[in-house]
């Protein structure tokens, strides 16, 4: 609720101050109707404004996409079932112990009790209701078909978190194991060998090759850390705002779906994504223009909305999507054919589906193939870098009898 301040006046003229609590200024125009009052001004102070768009920010963060999944799967049962809309949210409300998720939907029926629409009251909270969310929402108010898109809804949001789960998960082992190798072998160069060597050194001992190598770097990083973390920090910032360029999105999304072990995983990763959402929209109902531009948001790739681009264009000339997709590089000539039958056919939507479904198929096998190619390669860098630094450190004690009575 917000707090308005207003100046009216009263059936007999009068002239009130005052404030109202309402959900928006429709809302409090209403409530002082209802009281007999003539509004003559309202305004709401910017502190109020700023506190409310922080309260609503912080409320954003804190709710999961499991709590959008389950909020939509849970309004989809109750509605098909015949229960109203209002109602349903409130019974959420009473099966939801707390959290952001609970006030955010609090805020939600509300505004629904007051009489905006259900897609206008989610549209408040971007960042909890994905774009995709509104659309189908907002098709399915005009059909009276809300219960069976939020199952929709439902599923294609569980589907597309298990799929980024998966990616995440392929990743993660090889970025532990990296980590840990990077560790150890700080560790090994700055504090063991440095101190391992000052055994020889009080001996004059002349230590191996390998062993001499290996002091050496450890010198070089102990000696000048300083100046490497500095140079380490200025390469990521580098990276960062060379990232934030055209030049550099370009280039660092063509190594994502261009890079020998990760590529069919990207691919396959964003051909699925697009090819779900837009059958989900087409189904729904939402034009394909208007689809076209919400499939841009979900595949965060610059070469891809290059593709997007090629789209618009050709759709503005009455050309087919298909005829871009199949002379586009980043889809598979098979892919293309089939979305062309689909769109002679009549049947995109569940031409759409399909191909989903066999890219979902297809991302599961790319990243089973690249866990098993990736996890070699880490194992045999751990073993070199781990390994040569434990010869290095074990070769002067087989002529440690030497070295000790010298």
């Amino acid at each position: 609720m917000t707090k308005y301040s207003y100046k009216a006046r009263d059936s007999k003229g009068r002239s009130q101050n005052g404030v109202v609590e309402a959900l928006s200024e429709s809302d409090a125009f209403r409530k002082l109707r209802a009281e007999g009052l003539t509004v003559t001004d309202l305004d709401i102070s910017s502190t109020l404004v700023d506190t409310e768009k922080v309260r609503t920010r912080q409320l954003s963060k804190s709710v999961k996409r499991e709590d959008v999944i389950a909020f939509s799967s849970q309004l989809s049962v109750m509605l098909d079932t015949g229960v109203p809309l209002s109602e349903a949210l409130n019974a959420f409300l009473s099966q939801t112990k707390g959290g952001g998720v609970r006030r955010i939907v609090e805020i939600v029926a509300d505004r629904v009790h007051s009489g905006v629409s259900f897609s206008a009251s989610l549209s408040e909270f971007p960042r909890v209701f994905p774009t995709l969310m509104l659309s189908l929402i907002r098709a399915s108010e005009a059909t009276g078909s809300l219960g069976k898109m939020l199952g929709r809804v439902s599923d294609y949001l569980g589907a597309e978190r298990r799929t980024v789960k998966q990616i995440k998960g392929a990743l993660t082992y090889p970025m532990m194991m990296m980590s840990m190798a990077i560790a150890v072998t700080g560790f090994l160069v700055g504090w063991v060998l440095p101190r391992f060597a000052r055994i020889y050194e009080s001996r004059s001992a002349t230590l191996p090759t390998p062993t001499r190598i290996i002091m050496s770097i450890s010198d070089f990083l102990t000696g000048n850390w300083i100046a490497l973390v500095a140079a380490a920090i200025s390469l990521g910032v580098g990276g960062y705002l060379f990232r934030r360029t055209p030049r550099g999105r370009s280039w660092i999304d063509w190594l994502k779906i261009r890079s020998p072990i990760i590529g069919p995983i990207f691919t396959n990763f964003y051909l699925s994504r697009a090819t779900r959402t837009l059958g989900t929209l087409l189904a729904a109902g939402v034009t394909l223009p208007e689809a076209v531009g919400i499939v841009r948001g979900v595949t965060t790739n610059a070469h891809w909305a290059k593709l997007w681009d090629e789209m618009d264009e050709a759709m503005t000339q009455g050309r087919n999507i298909a005829e871009v997709l199949l002379e586009s590089t980043l889809v598979p000539a098979s892919v293309g054919q089939m979305i062309a039958a689909g769109e002679r056919t009549g049947r995109l939507p569940e031409v759409l589906e399909r191909v989903a479904q066999v890219t979902e198929h297809e991302l599961d096998e790319a990243i089973r193939n690249g866990t098993q190619m990736i996890e070699p390669l880490v194992i045999t860098f751990m073993g070199v870098l781990i390994g040569g630094i434990a010869i290095a450190l074990l070769l002067p004690i087989f002529t440690m009898g030497t070295v000790m009575g010298g």
